[in-house]
This record gives structure tokens, C-alpha cells and sequence, in this order.
């Protein structure tokens, strides 16, 4: 069993007891030690190792609380249309024409990222656009929100899409003048693509955690929340991918409602697993996105072709209620996309009534974004004790979006960093990869400066320092998942799973945080990344 200590540089525990040390000490995989070099040697066997910070600065491992492991390995290998690599429909109808050039007849081509909000034409492709790329492969195009997709013709041909195909319940298919679908699929109307493409096979999906685990470790993350898995065998994946040694980061998976009754008859419970790999909260979705205008607003979306476009709701209140209640009651956390204030205000209620039919006091629901909200709403998610897990990332990718679609006004409350703090609300910060970028520091600079991609300036006053933000990705994050007596510090009793970076982040220019480079990621004593 290996034993070492670590000096010699900026240590930033997160542990308000002990905010700083000159070393901790590591045996096997957990901290055992932490203070003076000298009683931290005195903790330590003889000939214990040593690794030298060199006079880097260590902190312990972000924690990714809500992304989607999944798709980020898959998109990975998918034709890449974020911006600024791409920022014209003509691009993304080249980059498709280059990937048909060498893939055979009628083998599906999928790519992702699209911003219409950046692109020079300031609308969403068509069908007609994809089809100049090619008439002879099915090909899908996701929104960079996840909430959206475009699919050209022979697509929506083999998904039996026509104009007269219904829309489903919590989905749009967005038409022409003459009623003919565009191709532009919304919410839950992609499922009505989704289902024709051939499902990946276990090997795929392994391979794809596999990647994901390369690039996050290499950003300095040791623990991932994945938002949402419907499918057993997408859960057999990431057994399989742990036994292989290939996703090395620890990892809390959040189910789908749909499999809540398996896991109820299972009797398995939430926290379900170890520390590599454990069962966590049941997830569910309120309405869509915010970039892609879908989300569920109490006020009309702005420079919008529907000057009524108040986005969509998934379920209805009652349907809600009774999702939110089956999870509650069984003792599960319950993780709710929600973005939106009216969809926010529709999880509030339900979490309120399933509190008031079975009281729980430490319950950690949690609302997964929290865009859009009022005062009314703060003060109700402090009231209720409800965790907003969010993601300032948002704000420098989408915010011009945001304030083109939502006005000065209410992008002042628009994912309100320093409202939520000062509201004594615990806030959780992630990225929502793969619709934005996953390095943690970027997100943590964009928290800092409120910045958006134009350079413009979006909610100053909601501004936080570096000190305020660096807990939120480590402690918060383990608070989390109910996994704060193992995770978010360093300090003896805690997994040793830490981060090496180049420079102290609190003591550099706002303009130079994601520039910091990560010398060094260890999870479990053992080094997973090294620059």
C-alpha cells in the first residue's frame, strides 16, 4: 500500500477549519494527514514517498455535478459544429459533405453544437440545407442544448415524419408556411428520430466513457455526477468501463423515471455501489432550453418568429406532482431539469406538496440549472432547502443569446450567482457537457467575470470572487450527491483525489483562469493524468 506526502507548494484544503496546509499525507487511497511538514511526516511510516508541488498549487478534485458522460465520448467522434469551428450554415453543410464523402450509402451521420444564435444567418438549418450535404445518408444534427435536432430529409423519411405526424406531448415539430415539417425537431419531438437510429452497441458505449474519462481527468476532474440514463444497458456500460479500469473518475449516476419501478423492485436504493460507482438521484425534465427557446418562461421570448413562444412544459402540474411524489417516496433525491421560471415554480410546487405528504428533512432535491428566476423563486428554493445545480459556462457560450431573447431585465435574474449566495442557497456549479465546455476552470472564469462571448457584459452584480467559486466545484459538489464525509477536501478521512495546477487560481487576472494548465490529477493516491 502506498504512502506519500505531499508539499512544497499552495495547498488549499476547502476545509474552513484549515484552509491551507503546508502538506497532507496519503496511505493507500485515502488522506490521512493534514498540517505542518512535520506532523505530517510524524503521521506517516518511514520511507514514505514524497511529491513535490515544485510550488504548484493543489486543491482537491472538481467534481462534475451534472453533465452527460455519454454523449460528450460519443460527440467526441460526430461532426463537430460548435462555434467558432463552425459559424454559417454553409460550414455545417460542408463539414456534413466531407464526413458523406467517406462514409458508405444509408449509414446514419450525426454531428452536434449549432448555435443559431451565432451563426451568420441567425436561424436554425433546415432539411433542405442538410440535404445539399447529401440525399444518400440519414443525417441528425443536435442543437448545442441537447433540446433540439435537425434532421435532413431522407431522415425524417425513414422516421416517418411527415406533415401529418401529430405533435408528441412535450414536443414541437416545427413547419413551414405550407405545414411541411423543416426538419427541426423539438423536446420530445426528437424522439421521433432518436428511435430509427441504430441503437449504440455496449463495446461503443464503453469506448465512449473511456474517452470522456481521458479528457475530463486531463481538466482536472475526479468525480462525475452523470445527469440522466434511461437504459439498463447504458448502466451495464459503466460497470463494464469501471471493471476495465477505463473510467477511473468516481462516478453518481442519475436514473431516468422510467426506471424507477426496476429499481424498486430490485430494492435497490439511492447511494447503491462504491465510491467509484454509485446510484444517485432520480432525474426528471420540466421543460427545454433556454439558447433553444424552449423553456417553460412566464413572459414571451424576444426577437422570437412566435412573439407568443412561452416555451414548452414536459408534464403537466399533475403529472409532475405524482413523478416528483413516487421518487420522494421512495427515498430518492430528485434531480429536475428545470430552466425556465414557470417550469421552475412547477418543480417548487411539487417538491413542496411531496414534502408536506412525507416531511424529510435532509431531502437535497435538487433543480438542475435554474435559469430564469424572481425573487418569489429564491426565496422559496431557500425556504425549501432545494439545491441549484448550475453552470456559469452558459453565460460566456450563450449569454448573448440570452440577452437577445430575454432583455436587460430579466437576464439580471438569470442564473443570479451572487443572489442564490447571499440567500443562504446551497449552489453547485458544473457545465452541462457536451453543451458546453467541460474544463472547470473556464466555468469558474465565467462565474468570475460575467462575461459573454462578444465581450459584452451580462449580470455584473451577480459576480463571485475566485475563493467563492472554488468550493462550489468541490465541496457542493460532494454535498451533492450526499458524499461530503468522503469528498470536497483535504483533510484526514477524505478519499485522496486532488488537483495539481500550475498557478494559484485566486491569484491570477480573471483574463488568465482557463489558461492555468493542470500539471496533475490523482484519484484514489494513485496519478490518472500528468501533464
Amino acid at each position: 500500500m502506498q504512502a506519500y506526502l505531499v508539499t512544497n507548494g499552495t495547498i488549499l484544503t476547502m476545509d474552513p477549519s484549515q484552509p491551507q496546509v503546508e502538506a497532507f499525507g496519503v496511505i493507500g487511497e485515502w488522506i490521512v494527514s493534514a498540517g505542518s511538514l512535520a506532523e505530517v511526516e510524524a503521521a506517516l511510516p518511514r520511507g514514505a514517498g514524497r511529491l513535490d508541488l515544485a510550488g504548484a498549487t493543489c486543491l482537491p478534485g472538481f467534481n462534475e455535478a451534472h453533465n452527460h458522460m455519454l454523449n460528450f465520448g460519443f460527440v467526441l467522434g460526430q461532426v463537430n459544429c460548435r462555434y467558432p469551428a463552425v459559424r454559417s450554415i454553409e460550414e455545417i453543410v460542408a463539414r456534413f459533405a466531407e464526413r458523406a464523402e467517406g462514409t458508405p450509402p444509408g449509414s446514419w451521420i450525426r454531428g452536434r453544437g449549432y448555435d443559431d444564435n451565432k451563426l451568420t444567418e441567425h436561424r436554425h438549418p433546415t432539411r433542405w440545407d442538410l440535404d445539399r450535404a447529401s440525399t444518400a445518408h440519414p443525417l441528425v444534427l443536435v442543437h448545442s442544448s441537447g433540446h433540439m435536432l435537425v434532421a435532413n430529409s431522407l431522415a425524417l423519411q425513414l422516421a416517418g415524419v411527415s406533415r401529418e405526424t401529430p405533435d408528441p406531448p412535450g414536443g414541437h415539430i416545427v413547419r413551414d408556411e405550407h405545414g411541411d415539417p423543416t426538419g427541426l425537431l423539438q423536446e420530445n419531438a426528437m424522439e421521433l428520430i432518436e428511435r430509427v437510429i441504430p441503437a449504440p452497441t455496449l463495446e461503443d458505449m464503453v469506448e465512449a466513457l473511456r474517452r470522456c474519462n481521458d479528457a475530463y481527468v486531463a481538466a482536472g476532474i475526479t468525480s462525475s455526477q452523470d445527469a440522466g440514463l434511461d437504459d439498463p444497458q447504458q448502466v451495464e456500460a459503466f460497470q463494464r468501463a469501471v471493471q476495465r479500469g477505463l473510467l477511473r473518475l468516481r462516478t453518481s449516476i442519475m436514473l431516468r423515471h422510467q426506471l424507477l419501478p426496476h429499481l424498486l423492485g430490485l430494492g435497490i436504493k439511492q447511494g447503491f455501489g462504491n465510491h467509484h460507482l454509485r446510484i444517485g438521484p432520480v432525474k426528471l425534465f420540466a421543460d427545454g432550453s433556454l439558447i433553444g427557446r424552449t423553456a417553460a418562461v412566464s413572459r414571451p421570448f424576444l426577437a422570437d418568429p412566435r412573439s407568443d413562444n412561452c416555451g414548452i412544459t414536459i408534464w403537466s402540474q399533475e403529472e409532475l406532482d405524482e413523478l416528483v411524489w413516487q421518487a420522494h417516496a421512495a427515498g430518492f433525491q430528485v434531480a429536475t431539469h428545470a430552466i425556465g421560471d414557470r417550469a421552475i415554480e412547477m418543480v417548487l410546487d411539487a417538491y413542496e406538496r411531496a414534502l408536506a405528504r412525507l416531511p424529510r428533512p435532509d431531502h437535497r432535491h435538487r433543480i438542475e440549472h435554474g435559469g430564469v428566476l424572481r425573487p418569489d423563486l429564491i426565496e422559496r428554493i431557500a425556504r425549501l432547502g432545494v439545491l441549484v445545480v448550475s453552470q456559469p459556462i452558459f453565460i460566456a457560450e450563450y449569454g448573448d443569446g440570452f440577452i437577445r431573447h430575454l432583455g436587460l431585465e430579466r437576464i439580471q435574474l438569470t442564473y443570479p450567482f451572487r443572489s442564490l449566495l447571499d440567500a443562504g442557497i446551497r449552489l453547485v456549479f458544473s457545465t452541462d457537457c457536451p453543451v458546453s465546455a467541460y474544463q472547470p476552470l473556464r466555468c469558474i472564469q465565467a462565474a468570475v467575470q460575467e462575461r459573454t462571448a462578444s465581450g459584452r457584459s451580462y449580470a455584473l452584480e451577480e459576480a463571485i470572487t475566485v475563493e467563492e467559486a472554488l468550493p462550489l466545484y468541490t465541496v457542493n459538489g460532494a454535498y451533492a450527491s450526499f458524499e461530503e464525509h468522503c469528498k470536497g477536501m483535504l483533510r484526514p478521512g477524505m478519499l485522496a483525489d486532488f488537483v495539481v495546477l500550475e498557478r494559484d487560481p485566486r491569484r491570477v487576472d480573471p483574463e488568465e483562469l482557463a489558461e492555468i494548465r493542470v500539471l496533475r490529477t490523482v484519484i484514489g493516491g494513485e496519478t490518472v493524468y500528468e501533464a
